[in-house]
């Protein structure tokens, strides 16, 4: 016998049967008590979504109020299709409810409710509940917390519904449609999108004229690399300069000589951020094309 080999104690046929009895047994109540346990855990979700949903509907604004700001928290921490009900009655105090904080709140939840579902029925809904407030509320905060809600949703009826934004005499209702349309990338954004990148002149549309520089980058679509060319180089604002060459960045080729030669150019520029986007946009260019 091999004197380095480990001793081992040997188990009897009988021993392991015993063990056996005793661990089944165990291992079939640890399964029973796990299930009770899931089922009254779903009973007590359900419990605590019932007296929300019954908050929210009551007269007291203090109370409307915290039932869906936990609404909201609740549903930003579930993976799970939120429920119809919870969708209408968030769709119903945002159309319906006198408060404008409560309303701003509930467009918020939605947009909570688009952030870990952006496909399926629960998210059609909840898209179709924000366009219909959209097209009727007043107050400037409550809406741009609609359309930023609506970036959540990369749906062709929200595109549609946002792009009138794009000129609303509100600097900061455009700024806020642009972003949401550059989040959603819809190549049928596109035009609206090269439109308010090329309002060079006004300071105030900047903001929105790098989301556009941005949403135009996302789309990917080479019929914007001229006016993605000319917000690079004429621009005013550095940071729209800057979104301008990190979409030309995904955009362009190596064949293209006036991209490269104005990325160069930009590498040049005493805004040492502008320095980096160009610089990884030349390189971003170079790895897709060797």
């Amino acid at each position: 016998m091999n004197e380095n080999r480990l001793w081992l104690p040997q188990r009897s046929a009988g021993s392991l049967f015993r063990q056996m009895f005793l661990i089944v047994p165990l291992l079939f109540l640890s399964l029973l008590f796990a299930d009770i346990r899931g089922q009254e855990t779903d009973r007590q979700a359900n419990q605590l979504r019932q007296e929300l949903l019954s908050r929210l509907a009551s007269g007291d604004e203090e109370q409307r109020i915290d039932a869906i700001t936990r609404i909201g928290a609740l549903r930003g921490a579930a993976t799970e299709p939120v429920e119809p009900p919870v969708i209408t009655a968030l769709g119903n105090s945002l159309q319906q409810d006198s408060s404008p904080v409560v309303r701003a709140l509930a467009a918020r939840a939605l947009e909570i409710v688009g952030g870990n579902q952006s496909s399926g029925q629960s998210a059609g809904r909840a898209a179709q509940a924000l366009i219909a407030a959209l097209g009727t509320e007043r107050e400037v905060a409550v809406r741009k917390a609609i359309i930023y809600a609506l970036a959540r949703y990369p749906q062709p009826q929200v595109t549609t519904s946002l792009i009138p934004f794009l000129k609303d005499k509100k600097n900061e209702l455009r700024a806020a449609a642009a972003y949401a349309l550059a989040e959603n990338g819809d190549p049928t954004s596109a035009q609206a999108l090269t439109e308010v990148l090329r309002r060079s002149g006004k300071d105030e549309d900047a903001f929105a004229r790098g989301q556009a520089a941005r949403g135009l980058g996302r789309i990917g679509g080479r019929d914007s690399i001229d006016s993605l060319i000319e917000a690079l180089t004429r621009d005013r604002s550095q940071e729209v300069r800057r979104e301008a060459a990190r979409a030309l960045g995904r955009i362009a080729t190596r064949q293209d000589a006036k991209v490269i030669e104005a990325l160069r150019d930009a590498t040049l520029s005493n805004d040492p951020y502008l320095v980096i986007a160009a610089d990884s946009a030349i390189s971003s260019i170079n790895s897709r094309n060797p």
